[in-house]
């Protein structure tokens, strides 16, 4: 293990901030103190003891599994605090000990168990993204390839469609997952108040969406006496600059990963979005759109906060962000006396050729590897029977809805959650011990949906809620596509800084501003190319993740 050691310990460091966890974005709670627990916390942790054996899995003489993860945003996932692990543990023997870590300097916590030696570590352990391969490389880590028969719930949960967010580069699998699947996330918006004002339909299709943001570019919509502070489209930037006017690709055919730096071809060929056929139109319009003033004039310098400031501020007629703002910047408008507020939630925008996406959001998130002391003790196998009842019908409620006639009931056979335990949306039903995302597991879209919108039917629903609801479970229906992965080769991690934020990214934001020309641009990105971009592209020719498929 030493020969690869500090290339472990680099890859630990580059990954802090990607660590791979289930966490999703949605609000977290404090911690509770384990002496002052909620009524259905403690109700929960009562009634763990009338739970019947399971009848799918059970170990009379026990097993006992050891871990490391991270107890992320601070969940309570300790054996005091929550009825999970006693309820596991009643239901299948099976006592599962997680030494729990902060997210902050969890990456030293690796380094240091990975010096101790593979016949001192857990069983399992959570890594961040970039230590996999290197942790597969001195057998530290197990490929699960040859156990899929073992996890048939786990791998019909992923399926054939999402495969390539369970594999890594070289295409095998070393994870068991945790998986959300609720595919909506962020939506196109429109200010539906606004549009009425123009006496103009809802766009449907590119023609529609050019003659709405002339229309909202000349006409002071928010009457403040200034014609020129409305945006048509407003866009959101990236971290590094790169995450740029995805909506707008998209619109062009172009399926790009979440960086939007690369894409995968209609020939299965992974490359760079530059290397698309449909780049060339892509760039030559958004050129056309910024000289028109439809586009934001500062798309290539917004991040997120300010977005939602100028929403909030009533000067964005449209955009591309979560769902949820729907109905919270729409709820801001309304508290600063402009009646009538509205953002209206539509399917993503339908380019001139016809293309019309958006991606879904990750809904596969790979969480445990099975270290080699698990395997030299002889516990794979029970580790994964294990993982494999957790993604089955029992452990899913369990995860999801806690014990049945305490903290949920069923209606038609569909789990339904008290309003005791879901009222207060997501937080107290996470107080409760709930879908432990610390630990993982899969998610229902029932769940999801349940505490999203605090027990409500769609008909009980405010108008503003109805919107966010739409934009998160309808108007994007039928147009999702699971977004490729950003291959985070050496070259990648040498040549992003230099070559990609602060070169093609650059280049594309200058050509878009008209301060060069098209040609020009693709005339320097060839130049790029020679200086580092062209090895980038072959590093990932060499993964087996998104091998062309003849």
């Amino acid at each position: 293990m030493q020969h690869h050691f500090s290339k472990i310990l680099t890859a630990l460091f580059l990954g802090t901030a990607v660590l791979i966890m289930g966490c999703t974005k949605t609000q977290a709670p404090k911690q509770v103190d384990a002496k002052a627990k909620l009524p259905i916390q403690q109700k929960l942790i009562d009634a763990v003891t009338t739970l019947p054996k399971s009848s799918i899995l059970y170990y009379e003489d026990g097993l006992n599994i050891t871990g490391l993860g991270i107890n992320c945003r601070g969940y309570t996932a300790e054996y005091g605090n929550t009825y999970y692990w006693n309820a596991i543990e009643k239901m299948t023997g099976i006592h599962v000990d997680i030494h729990w870590k902060d997210e902050v300097n969890y990456t030293d916590t690796v380094a240091t168990t990975l010096l101790s030696g593979v016949d001192n570590m857990p069983d399992i352990i959570n890594v961040v993204d970039f230590g996999i391969m290197e942790l597969a490389k001195d057998n530290t880590i197990i490929m699960l390839d040859d156990y899929l028969d073992l996890i048939p719930n786990i791998e019909q949960a992923v399926g054939k469609e999402r495969m390539d967010k369970w594999k890594q580069s070289d295409g095998h699998i070393y994870t068991i997952p945790s998986i959300v699947n609720v595919p909506g996330a962020k939506t196109v918006m429109l200010r539906q108040d606004w549009l009425n004002k123009l006496g103009m339909k809802v766009p449907e299709n590119w023609s529609d969406w050019l003659d709405f943001w002339r229309a909202v570019r000349d006409t002071d919509l928010n009457g403040n006496g200034n014609p020129s502070d409305e945006i048509p489209f407003a866009c959101q930037l990236g971290a590094n600059g790169e995450h740029c006017l995805l909506p707008l690709l998209n619109a062009f055919g172009i399926r790009p990963t979440n960086d939007c730096q690369f894409c995968i071809l209609d020939n299965g060929s992974y490359t760079f979005i530059y290397e698309h056929p449909n780049y060339r139109a892509f760039l030559t319009m958004m050129q056309t759109l910024y000289k028109e003033k439809l586009i934001d004039q500062n798309f290539d310098s917004r991040p997120q906060d300010a977005l939602f400031e100028e929403m909030n501020a009533n000067r964005v007629a449209s955009t591309y962000t979560w769902a949820e703002i729907c109905r919270t910047s729409a709820q801001t408008l309304r508290d600063r006396n402009i009646a009538g507020a509205l953002w209206h939630a539509l399917p993503p925008i339908k380019g001139p050729q016809g293309h019309q996406m958006t991606p879904e959001r990750t809904m596969v998130n790979n969480v445990w590897c099975l270290t080699g002391a698990a395997k030299k003790s002889g516990k794979v196998e029970d580790i994964l029977a294990f993982f494999n009842w957790c993604f089955g019908r029992e452990g899913i409620e369990l995860y999801n809805y806690g014990i049945e006639n305490v903290s949920y009931k069923k209606v038609n056979d569909i789990p339904v959650l008290f309003p005791e335990i879901v009222s207060n949306g997501f937080t107290d039903y996470r107080l409760a011990g709930c879908q432990l995302e610390s630990f993982g597991g899969l998610t229902e879209k029932n769940l999801f949906m349940q505490c999203l919108f605090m027990g409500k039917r769609t008909y009980q629903m405010d108008e503003l809620s109805q919107e966010f609801y739409n934009g998160i479970a309808i108007v994007n229906e039928g147009f999702f596509y699971s977004e490729p992965r950003t291959l985070q080769t050496d070259a990648y991690q040498m040549y992003r800084p230099r070559l990609i934020t602060n070169g093609v990214c650059k280049l594309r934001n200058a050509a878009i501003k008209g301060e060069i020309s098209i040609d020009d641009f693709f005339s320097e990105y060839e130049k790029l190319k020679k200086e580092g971009l062209q090895l980038v592209i072959d590093k990932c020719k060499d993964s087996k993740l998104y091998a062309r498929q003849l």
